[in-house]
């Protein structure tokens, strides 16, 4: 929207909140800076019809009707103050200490930006807690992840995620971001295989993309109730290659392409409650299992082999 609309539409708004009566086309021709350079009544009607429709898009209730209970008079408008107005913001002491802690959470995010402009709001309505009541013990969530603010605004903008796991491109319509044993995961639904999934940031293989448009889907009401029902708070993931035949116990396997594997053994996406059962099965396996990915487990499954053989 270009500057020249935008201070238009606010000159708009503002002559319809500030009258009790309602206002006609021509009077507000003569009111709204940018109407009054219409070079003709057929332009100038078209560019009130937009900015009416520009301004109840976005949930401003324009009323119309005339002053004259008794005549029929040309027809007019207005914004009831009443109907346009937030009411009072009211929270209790918990609820007031329970925000300024919020606030203080976040750091070295882009979600310190959005916290701020929630604050801004909450001080406009009269609401904003006082931040000199808050408790002195202050928790901070700090995120070095670098793919952190790119999920964080695919998940408030509802915009398709693309990233790279486990060495594949891989979608996601991102809905949660959850902190669970120290590590951040992205939990959402993947079109690709039209499933929930969770994805550990620390095991990107490329970086997290946004493509195409904003609100390009919707959060399911029960995507919290989805997370706790399919990952648990001490899940733990790998990519694991198993000989053809060779028993194992992982539940639910996922089968995947994974280049330069010996013959006779296919890659799977795995998952247990710990980093440490991986490792355990994976070592317990032998020659009939080899662990790919992530690295860091490659690395403690290679250490506590040399320490079996020492």
């Amino acid at each position: 929207m270009s500057a020249r609309k935008s201070e238009r539409l606010v000159n708009l708004l503002i002559a319809l909140l500030s009258t009790r009566r309602f206002l006609t086309k021509q009077e507000l021709r003569g009111i709204v800076e940018g109407y009054r350079s219409s070079k003709s009544d057929a332009a100038f009607e078209r560019q009130f019809e937009r900015d009416k429709e520009d301004l109840r898009s976005i949930g401003v209730v324009i009323e119309t009707g005339s002053n004259d209970a008794f005549f029929e008079d040309e027809e007019g408008y207005r914004i009831n103050r009443a109907e346009f107005e937030l009411p009072l913001l009211t929270f209790t002491a918990e609820e007031l200490s329970a925000l300024g802690l919020a606030g203080q959470v976040w750091q070295d995010t882009v979600a310190a930006d959005h916290t701020a402009q929630a604050f801004e709001a909450l001080r406009a309505g009269g609401a904003a807690p006082d931040l000199s009541l808050v408790p002195k013990v202050r928790p901070v969530l700090s995120v070095s992840e670098p793919n952190f603010d790119v999920i964080y605004d695919a998940i408030f903008t509802r915009t398709e995620l693309h990233f790279g796991y486990s060495h594949q491109p891989r979608r996601l319509h991102a809905w949660q971001m959850l902190q669970r044993r120290g590590h951040w995961y992205v939990f959402g639904y993947d079109p690709d295989r039209s499933d929930d999934r969770f994805f550990k940031l620390a095991r990107f293989t490329a970086p997290a993309q946004l493509v195409g448009r904003p609100g390009a889907y919707e959060v399911p009401e029960d995507a919290g109730e989805r997370a706790k029902r399919l990952g648990p708070a001490d899940a733990s993931a790998a990519v694991v290659a198993i000989r053809e035949g060779f028993a194992h116990d992982f539940p639910a396997p996922e089968s995947l392409e994974w280049q330069g594997l010996p013959e006779g053994f296919t890659a799977y996406r795995i998952s247990l409650p710990t980093d440490a059962a991986i490792v355990g099965e994976v070592a317990a396996a032998g020659p009939d299992m080899i662990l790919l990915d992530p690295p860091e487990l490659r690395a403690e499954l290679i250490a506590r082999l040399k320490a079996a053989a020492a």
